[in-house]
This record gives structure tokens, C-alpha cells and sequence, in this order.
């Protein structure tokens, strides 16, 4: 005898609940992946610039574009997810720009070529949580890892690069003509939940 079978409803019901338990932990998967590429992606410019890679990371970068092309094709379901995703497409996005600057910098001859290999030098690197410090000589790699700091932490998109630029020099400035101090230590700080830029006068003038 055919008839309604109370069953098949909630069988497909139960189905479906577990696919949506499923796909949380399917996204996180995707956006840990994705975040380790970003990662390798910063890592692997600075190794560029640095002069122990070769060649330029196109092919990583095309690969994330993809990635993220494709996860916002079939976007996360969950708000985490879909604000993690955000981050760090933005994240990227900064990464991306500052990179291309650097490297059309470099075609154009306004930047120093890479240390040749083999040869003992040690890169400068910033941290614009640990701080960075600036004096009346301009650093742009300085500025621009402080701009990257407060950028790839979630406060991109409100502040252009030369801009940023010159907010800073006028603080340095101003700071440095209040108190007399030979430079200022810039850090980006997390207070109430929101991104901060906090500056202190010290004496020394060692970017770094």
C-alpha cells in the first residue's frame, strides 16, 4: 500500500541538520587553509626583497586570488565565518598593494636591489605592535609596515598610503619639536576593542 510515511520527513530533516553542522567546520577548514597561503605570502615577498628568492611570488598570489574568488562564490554560512573571511581577504588585499608598490619601486630604480646571495646581511624588520621607531629621516619601509600594522588588523580602507605618509612625518615632526627628543616610537595597540596608533618621544634614532 503507498501512503505518507511519517519516517521520510524526518529523515530528511535530520539529514539536513547535519549538513548544516557539517559546513561550519567544512569553512573553518577552507579559511585556515587560506590563511596559511596569506601567510606564506608575506613571507615569501619579504624573502624577494630580501634577495633569497629568486623570482617574484606571482604564481602564490594568483593562487590566493583564486582562492578567495572561489570562497566568495560559495560564501561561508556562518557570520564567523563569513567576518574571518573578510579579514583576510583585506589582509591580502594590503599584503597585495604594498607588494606591487615595492616591486614597480624596484623596476623604476627607486629602491635598492636585493643583497647579492651568499652575501651576510641581515634584513631590517618591523612589527608595528612591538613598535616602531621614527626619526626626521623618512623610512619609508617603516611607514609603510606601521600602515600595514594598523591595515591588516582590521582598520584598512579609511586611510590612503600617501597620506598616511605624511600624518606621520607631521607627528614626528611636531612631537620631536615639543619635547626635543631625537624620535618617536609608534606602536598599534588594541584598546576597547578598537585599533590605536600611540606615540612616545625617546631619544635614539634607530629605526627598528
Amino acid at each position: 500500500m503507498n501512503g505518507w510515511s511519517p519516517g521520510e520527513p524526518a529523515r530528511h530533516g535530520v539529514e539536513a541538520a547535519a549538513a548544516e553542522a557539517v559546513a561550519p567546520a567544512r569553512d573553518g577548514a577552507r579559511l585556515a587553509r587560506l590563511e596559511k597561503l596569506v601567510e606564506q605570502f608575506r613571507v615569501e615577498v619579504e624573502r624577494f626583497f630580501n634577495g633569497a628568492l629568486p623570482v617574484p611570488p606571482e604564481e602564490l598570489r594568483t593562487a590566493i586570488q583564486r582562492t578567495l574568488q572561489e570562497l566568495r562564490s560559495a560564501a561561508p554560512r556562518g557570520a564567523a565565518e563569513q567576518f574571518r573571511l573578510g579579514g583576510l581577504e583585506a589582509r591580502f588585499n594590503v599584503l597585495s598593494e604594498l607588494y606591487g608598490r615595492r616591486l614597480r619601486a624596484r623596476e623604476e630604480g627607486r629602491a635598492p636591489k636585493p643583497p647579492a646571495r651568499g652575501a651576510q646581511s641581515e634584513a631590517v624588520s618591523y612589527d608595528a605592535r612591538a613598535g616602531i621607531v621614527l626619526s626626521a629621516d623618512e623610512d619609508r619601509d617603516a611607514v609603510e609596515a606601521l600602515w600595514a600594522g594598523l591595515a591588516t588588523a582590521g582598520a584598512g580602507g579609511r586611510f590612503e598610503l600617501d597620506a598616511f605618509r605624511g600624518y606621520i612625518a607631521r607627528q614626528v615632526h611636531d612631537i620631536r619639536v615639543k619635547t626635543g627628543s631625537e624620535a618617536v616610537l609608534f606602536r598599534v595597540v588594541q584598546e576597547e576593542g578598537k585599533l590605536k596608533l600611540k606615540a612616545k618621544p625617546i631619544s635614539g634614532g634607530a629605526t627598528r
